[in-house]
């Protein structure tokens, strides 16, 4: 017994696998770091490149050469200038509103994304308008994505919907000419 007691205190007190201890301290802070730099470049592009979309389709209108008469054919014209949104018709929604230019009252609650929960259901709140001559539009576009590492967003601080997908929206307004 007492000869496996010694055995046993010297492996104990040996200094073989210290570089192992640095290493299982270590990895996880660099991997963590280095998932959330990808997570979050993939966000960027996906970020900017629903921004040039919209900003796409919004010079269209303004020039007058995309007028499109549905919130369908408004997404359409979206998904079809994107990339890196996968199933882009499925998780958008477009929010199309008149502003008063007398009161420049902007509308205050938050843009309603596509409820993945519910089988990619619309959201309620959203209204799609073209708008006369003259008038001031809003746009305001939400993609539902969902991030590629399931513990970036807690991470970064990014607000998660129920289904666990992060939302990505773009702004624009524009005046209908006449």
């Amino acid at each position: 017994m007492k000869h496996v007691l010694q055995k046993a205190w010297r492996r104990f007190r040996a200094r073989d696998g210290n570089a192992t201890i640095e290493f299982v301290m270590w990895f996880p802070l660099f991997l963590t770091l280095f998932l959330t730099s990808f997570e979050l470049s993939i966000y960027g592009m996906r970020s900017m490149m629903l921004e040039r979309a919209v900003d796409l389709n919004v010079r269209g209108m303004r020039l007058g050469n995309k007028r499109p008469n549905t919130v369908d054919e408004f997404k359409l014209n979206v998904c079809n200038e994107t990339i890196l949104l996968g199933d882009c018709l499925r998780e958008i929604s477009v929010d199309v509103r008149r502003i008063d230019t007398t009161s420049w009252a902007l509308p205050t609650d938050a843009i309603g994304c596509v409820d993945r929960t519910q089988d990619y259901k619309d959201p309620e709140n959203v209204e799609y308008g073209p708008g006369g001559s003259g008038d001031l539009l809003l746009i305001r576009v939400c993609v539902n994505k969902s991030p590629f590492f399931g513990t970036t967003p807690w991470v970064m601080g990014l607000p998660r919907d129920p289904s666990g997908g992060v939302s990505i929206v773009a702004l624009s307004t524009y005046v209908n000419e006449p």
